[in-house]
């Protein structure tokens, strides 16, 4: 074949670019003499939007793993224990009770107070029957375990609740106790009003005042747990201790709310001295009677807010309750084993306890305003933690302690305006 002599010779074909270690071959490079290569650009450019796509590919294939993993701890927070991540699913599974408690244990003082806010109670000299030593429930944790609380006690939820920044508390209440004379109202506590002719002098009245003191007793308690169980399964033992202490909490609360005598505890609706006692109509029974009379009996402005209170084995009469002819008054005789029990009665909620005398003693039936019961809360709930107890059991003590106080709003039975009458928030079936 016949070259033109104007025209150069082709330059020899470049050498096979050696390998990188990743297996991806070199990039050509241009020879040191000669004229440039009109291939190498393009080359290199095909590579280059290669990588650039492959890199687009890689990162759009970790977003999305990404969004997986982001969509399955979503997932895993919606069906969470409420323990763990809190109500709402978005708590921090690091930031909980149980890990406060992990902390306690180890006496952490630093990390509970940078993390919580906890702040490490001392007392070397006692507040009467005060504490000596523990870590203060934060308080997001000590709401959620008076929530417990609140939903195993009918007391507290429907009573006068008041803080106390003392050891005592006092505070003025209008006396309504006292006897009227015939033709004047109790409620308005001694101020009495009289119908004037014009330009007559009116007759000066001043209200009646009385005090109420309030004094913080300490209901405390301890519980042991595995020390394997506080190392292995913090958040696990979190659940177990919420529900633990708070329904002690409560059964120990409810119960001096209802029969405490005062002396170191609350002072209890039960034996206050404003109580009313209604003679029983057959003994071991309870009656329609009985519950008509103890409704009689009532202070006429509780009549919306009270409870009845009874034993469990009342309900067996409750459900017979039956008028003067035979029949069924709580219960209707056409489909009355439908309705709901404990129910009501005279429009009023029944609630069944343990915490009252057995069927047939005095306090076996209450008929209650709460209402008119003062809690007086002295501090938030404090636990304390020591290994040294059971040291050889390899066990933890935790100690829960709470002052709380209860008193009747009331120090006597009202004597309505005809000055004979007499009626009560708290009245006890004898």
């Amino acid at each position: 074949m016949h070259v033109p002599a104007n025209l150069e010779p082709l330059p020899p074909p470049a050498e096979v670019a050696p390998k990188a270690a990743d297996g991806i071959s070199a990039l050509p490079t241009a020879p040191a003499e000669g004229p440039a290569d009109p291939l190498g650009p393009l080359v290199q450019r095909s590579i280059e939007q290669a990588l650039g796509r492959l890199s687009e590919g890689i990162s759009a294939a970790v977003n999305a793993a990404l969004q997986q993993v982001l969509e399955a701890q979503g997932q895993a927070r919606r069906h969470a224990v409420p323990a763990l991540f809190g109500p709402t699913g978005d708590g921090d599974p690091h930031k909980c009770f149980g890990d406060w408690l992990l902390h306690v244990a180890r006496n952490d003082a630093r990390y509970l107070e940078k993390t919580y806010g906890s702040v490490h109670a001392k007392a070397a000299l006692g507040e009467a029957s005060g504490t000596t030593g523990g870590y203060l429930v934060p308080p997001e944790f000590h709401q959620r375990l008076m929530a417990i609380v609140a939903e195993e006690n009918f007391i507290r939820p429907r009573a006068f609740v008041q803080p106390m920044a003392s050891a005592t508390l006092q505070f003025p209440l209008l006396d309504i106790t006292s006897v009227p004379s015939a033709g004047q109202s109790p409620f308005l506590g001694g101020v009495v009003m009289h119908w004037t002719e014009e330009a007559q002098t009116r007759v000066e009245t001043e209200p009646r005042f009385r005090m109420m003191e309030l004094k913080a007793h300490e209901l405390s308690g301890y519980a042991v747990s595995s020390n394997v169980l506080l190392q292995d399964a913090a958040l696990g033992l979190e659940r177990f201790l919420y529900t633990l202490f708070g329904k002690a909490i409560a059964w120990y609360e409810e119960y001096a709310f209802l029969q405490g005598d005062g002396v170191g505890k609350p002072l209890g609706m039960m034996k206050a001295p404003a109580r009313l006692t209604v003679p029983r109509a057959a003994a071991g029974d309870f009656q329609y009677a009985d519950a008509a009379r103890m409704l009689a009996r009532l202070l006429p402005a509780s009549q919306k807010r009270a409870i009845w209170v009874m034993h469990p084995y009342v309900i067996e009469k409750a459900v017979q309750l039956a008028d003067n002819s035979g029949r069924l008054v709580w219960v209707p005789n056409i489909g009355g084993a439908q309705e709901k029990v404990p129910g009501h009665l005279f429009n009023l909620p029944i609630f069944t306890t343990q915490k009252v005398p057995a069927l047939g003693q005095p306090g076996d039936v209450l008929l209650l305003d709460p209402s008119l019961y003062v809690i007086g809360d002295r501090m938030t709930v404090e636990i304390a933690a020591s290994e040294h107890v059971h040291f050889l059991k390899n066990q933890m003590t935790w100690r829960v302690v709470e002052r709380v106080d209860g008193q009747p709003w009331l120090d006597r039975p009202i004597t309505l305006q005809d000055a004979s009458s007499t009626v009560s928030p708290f009245v006890v079936l004898q």
